[in-house]
C-alpha cells in the first residue's frame, strides 16, 4: 500500500490534535444558514440543518475524526475517508483562523498577546497535528 506512510502521518497528526485539544467549530456555517434560512423553503431548511448538524459532530471530534478518516482510507474508501479527514482537520484550522482574525479586529488579541502565545506554545502539539494532517491528506493518492 503506497499510502501507508501518509495514513500513518494522518494518524499521528490526529493523536497530536487530541493531545493539543484541537477541535473544530461550524459556528460560521450555522450563522450563514441563519441568514439564508428565511429565503429557502421549509423542507430545504430542515435538510441543510441536518447536514450542518452532522458536519458539526465530525468537526467537534477533531483528532478522532482524522484518525477514523485515516482508517477509512486504509480500508479503500478513499473519498469518504479523505472527506472526514478534511472536516476534522480543516474545521480546526478554520476555527483557529477565525479566532485570530476576530481577535485582531476586536483588538483583544493585542491586549492578551502574552496569554495567547503561552497557550499556543502549550497547544503547539495540536497545531503541529493539524499541519501534519493537512500535508498528509494532500499527499494521499487513490491506489
Amino acid at each position: 500500500m503506497k499510502n501507508f506512510g501518509w495514513i500513518l502521518l494522518c494518524i499521528i497528526g490526529g493523536i497530536l490534535m487530541i493531545v493539543g485539544s484541537v477541535v473544530g467549530s461550524i459556528t460560521f456555517f450555522e450563522t450563514l444558514f441563519d441568514l439564508i434560512e428565511a429565503d429557502v423553503g421549509e423542507n430545504v431548511a430542515k435538510i441543510v440543518s441536518l447536514v450542518i448538524q452532522i458536519l458539526g459532530y465530525i468537526a467537534i471530534a477533531g483528532g478522532i475524526s482524522v484518525i477514523v478518516g485515516s482508517l477509512i482510507v486504509a480500508m479503500d474508501h478513499y473519498r469518504l475517508g479523505k472527506f472526514i479527514i478534511g472536516i476534522g482537520a480543516g474545521m480546526g484550522l478554520i476555527s483557529l483562523l477565525i479566532f485570530l482574525i476576530t481577535g485582531i479586529v476586536e483588538g483583544s488579541i493585542l491586549e492578551e498577546l502574552d496569554q495567547i502565545v503561552t497557550e499556543t506554545i502549550h497547544g503547539s502539539y495540536g497545531f503541529l497535528g493539524v499541519i501534519l494532517t493537512i500535508i498528509a491528506r494532500m499527499k494521499l493518492k487513490k491506489d
